[in-house]
């Protein structure tokens, strides 16, 4: 029998625990947040609209979320494949565990939300990991908006019965068309929608609750005074589908539709100026209901007109009409959207987006010994340079580790650009001869 000296022993002991779980805070280095949040305070974010959520890149063997949002649903996501569902609708924990039992090397986790705003707000305090933290992959250089009523909520979407109600575990925005697209996209995405919301009046007429265009400001849906900073994630393109409710009962006054849908495209091109518009009739509309109003008919010319008057403004909008409901594909919950119909709207969405953003397949992200020897970063005594020849045209971004813009420059015709300096860059992301590239920025200036 072997005896081994008493520090051999300790040695020998301490290699076989299990390293200590390590707690990761929301302004880690190492998480993202995906979505509107509030600023951390007092160690948390908040965040209450449909797709929101977090993700974390580590190399260890398990991942646990802290993170308070009885009533929701959330989709797992572990190196880019869906992983399980977390059901928070009857929980009060605020630590859940994720993935367990991964192989040690590099894992990034994501969680985002399934649930729309009516059925809670969360509180998330960061991940705890066993293994230790590492480094984001970049964010997509492709970037959606979308706003939208319960179809893009991804309301009944996991039904199969048109005559069955709503319920959260039926509803997955994750699945919908918008999510789709922008998926196969390889786009990042903020979603704000809310189920019966509309344009001039929500279902039935309401007008006792805030429309979809007044709680387009909101960080949380249902806090007016938190306002969103829409200089923090600038989207390439917006989509917008809207109308559907404004006609659950009977069409609305048609100047004050024009009107309002109009003021909603100027209020957000004004906080995108870059942005392209999309225009999109629901699925769910038709010329059969409400009773004898042809309100597919209706919505198309109303679109096809503030589209008109959009761009006499100077805005680029185009028009999408998305394949109508058919009973021969199936109904979600209360005749909503199921997965089939979601699926054949995505790929509508995503071949038009393709033309009229000039998308072709997903972007890759490439790395600093695979991005084009042409582009190099070089040391200046003002800061960063980015030598592009050749690029006459375009611009970068500069982010940091959560993907929020930090600023935004032209490219010099010179081929050399001088990057601002800015706090806490992680990321350069541009366009170089109709490739989009994410290259690492170093944190310190040269």
């Amino acid at each position: 029998m072997k005896i081994f000296p008493i520090p051999s022993l300790v040695l020998l002991v301490a290699a076989m625990l299990p390293a200590a779980p390590v707690d990761l805070p929301v302004t880690d280095s190492s998480v993202r947040i995906l979505g509107r949040t509030t600023s951390p305070t007092a160690g948390e974010v908040q965040w209450g609209w449909s797709g929101s959520g977090a993700m974390v890149a580590f190399r260890g063997t398990a991942c646990w979320a802290r993170l308070e949002a009885r009533g929701t649903m959330y989709r797992v996501i572990v190196d880019g494949k869906p992983s399980r569902t977390l059901d928070l609708i009857e929980s009060g924990d605020s630590l859940h565990v994720l993935a367990s039992g991964l192989a040690d090397e590099p894992h990034v986790v994501e969680i985002r939300s399934l649930t729309e705003p009516n059925y809670g707000i969360a509180k998330f305090r960061g991940f705890r990991v066993e293994g230790a933290p590492a480094r984001l992959p970049p964010p997509s250089p492709r970037r959606i908006e979308f706003y939208g009523n319960s179809i893009t909520c991804g309301y009944g979407i996991l039904d199969s019965v048109a005559g069955h109600p709503f319920a959260v575990s039926t509803q997955d925005e994750g699945r919908t068309y918008a999510a789709r697209a922008a998926d196969s996209l390889g786009a990042d995405r903020h979603v704000v929608c809310w189920s019966g919301r509309g344009v001039v009046w929500n279902y039935n007429r309401d007008v006792a609750n805030p429309t979809l265009p007044q709680l387009a400001h909101q960080i949380l849906p249902r806090d007016r005074n938190l306002r969103w900073d829409f200089g923090l994630w600038t989207p390439d393109v917006v989509v917008i589908n809207l109308g559907t409710n404004d006609f659950s009962h009977e069409a609305p006054d048609s100047a004050n539709f024009h009107r309002t849908y109009l003021a909603f495209v100027d209020t957000l091109h004004a906080r995108y100026p870059e942005a392209k518009f999309v225009l999109l009739d629901g699925p769910m509309l038709s010329d059969g209901w409400p009773t004898g109003v042809n309100t597919l008919s209706i919505m198309k010319k109303h679109l096809d007109n503030v589209k008109a008057a959009a761009q006499a403004k100077g805005v680029e909008v185009s028009r999408l009409s998305l394949t109508p409901q058919d009973p021969q594909r199936g109904y979600g919950a209360d005749y909503h959207p199921n997965l089939a119909q979601a699926e054949l709207n995505g790929q509508e969405l995503a071949a038009h987006l393709s033309r009229v953003m000039s998308w072709e397949g997903k972007p890759v992200a490439l790395s600093p010994t695979s991005l084009p020897g042409e582009v190099r970063l070089v040391p200046d005594p003002r800061g960063w340079v980015m030598e592009t020849p050749g690029l006459l045209a375009g611009d970068v971004r500069i982010l940091d580790a959560q993907g929020r813009l930090l600023a935004r420059v032209g490219i010099d015709p010179s081929g050399r650009t001088l990057l601002p300096t800015v706090a806490r860059p992680a990321w350069v992301v541009g366009d170089w001869s109709g490739e989009r590239f994410s290259r690492p920025l170093p944190a310190r200036h040269p």
